[in-house]
């Protein structure tokens, strides 16, 4: 009965998400695409010579491929190339399987000011899609081209904007061949757990770090609605940055707040960071013992030995790849087990993400993507 319950919940964020993203069609005009941000956009037919933002971190790159592994490609004129740079395996893996993608012009970060509207003009695409938060760069580049701005939203970690994000992606680009399937398959396991979690009562103080620096530097950590901020409060943790940090922000704070605040849990998240040879490293090449070792170098950070998640060994190193776009399931799963494993005994992270490689991605899953310190 409770897994009825759970069922019928699922369903209905899901129906009130696809039939509230405003995708609007008419024989005369085109389409109109409602983004992420309400701006109505106006396009004559789905894109075909899309430009994207953000391929690394939360962009339409990620989202493009599942919908349609086979297609994907041929629908992007240009692209930045945060996903080479900071997660290189997959790209390498992805080339691999499909030599096209190298063939894609990169560009700059349009939010870092690297590409100007005339070099846009110039490569002449039909739409550009990026995450919201390359909006205020490009409205300014928006004044001087005429070409249609498509905003998504996959960092604030917000399931009704996940799905609506990807459906979007899919009206806009003509890419909707696996789009039902994906986002019934993401809904039903996120939202899940975010029903399940709030039911828990008792949740565990949890400190989390991008593992970008290394272990000589403290790098940034989350507000609770930012990132893996807000995955850990809906996987019912207890983000000790609540009461320091802005709900949005992503910032480094004082190591003497969290000597003082004694998390029970602690979370190091890695990726392939090519130019960042000191980092965490997590991915399809990385191996256990190698993660292990660089987990040694956190919990002998000054004064970090006598932390509750060290004496305990509640320290994990967690992908950071595994966010910002349709795979951040895995997150949520392998979080939500971590805090209550007896809750969530059920949940097999690995099991799931292996599936949805099979159903929606050019390659398969493989590598080290979660480390317990031992």
């Amino acid at each position: 009965m409770k897994k009825t319950i759970r069922s019928l919940v699922v369903l209905f964020v899901l129906l009130f998400t696809l039939t509230s993203c405003g995708v609007k069609e008419d024989a005369k005009t085109g389409m109109t695409i409602v983004d992420i941000t309400g701006n109505e956009v106006n396009i004559e037919k789905p894109l075909e010579k899309v430009l994207i933002q953000g391929s690394g971190s939360g962009g339409p790159f990620m989202t493009m491929m599942a919908l349609d592994r086979d297609t994907f490609a041929d629908k992007i004129i240009a692209m930045d190339d945060g996903i080479s740079e900071n997660r290189n395996d997959l790209w390498k893996r992805l080339v691999d399987a499909n030599s096209d993608l190298d063939k894609i012009q990169k560009i700059g970060d349009i939010s870092k000011n690297e590409v100007s509207p005339e070099e846009i003009l110039n490569i002449n695409p039909d739409g550009i899609i990026a995450p919201i938060s390359y909006k205020a760069s490009l409205d300014e580049i928006s004044k001087k081209i005429n070409i249609p701005v498509i905003y998504v939203d996959y960092h604030d970690q917000d399931l009704e904007k996940h799905l609506k994000s990807t459906e979007i992606i899919a009206k806009a680009t003509g890419l909707e061949k696996n789009l039902d399937g994906i986002n019934t398959f993401y809904n039903e396991k996120v939202g899940n757990i975010i029903e399940r979690a709030k039911k828990i009562e008792k949740n565990p103080r949890v400190y989390v770090e991008i593992g970008y620096s290394g272990p000589s530097q403290y790098d940034n950590t989350y507000g609770i609605n930012k990132m893996w901020g807000r995955i850990i409060e809906d996987t019912a943790g207890e983000n000790i940055m609540r009461n320091v940090l802005d709900p949005d922000d992503a910032k480094p704070v004082n190591p003497e707040y969290v000597l003082n605040e004694n998390p029970e849990i602690i979370l190091i998240t890695g990726a392939i960071w090519k130019e960042m040879p000191d980092s965490m490293k997590l991915g399809f090449d990385i191996k256990e013992e190698d993660v292990q070792k660089k987990l040694e170098e956190y919990v002998n950070r000054q004064g970090w030995r006598s932390l509750d998640a060290v004496k305990n060994k509640n320290v994990y190193a967690v992908a950071h790849a595994m966010c910002r776009d349709m795979t951040d399931f895995y997150s949520y799963e392998v979080l939500a087990k971590i805090f209550h494993a007896d809750e969530f005994k059920d949940i097999d992270p690995d099991k799931d993400i292996k599936e949805y490689y099979e159903k929606f991605m050019p390659i398969d899953f493989e590598g080290t993507w979660l480390v317990k310190y031992e």
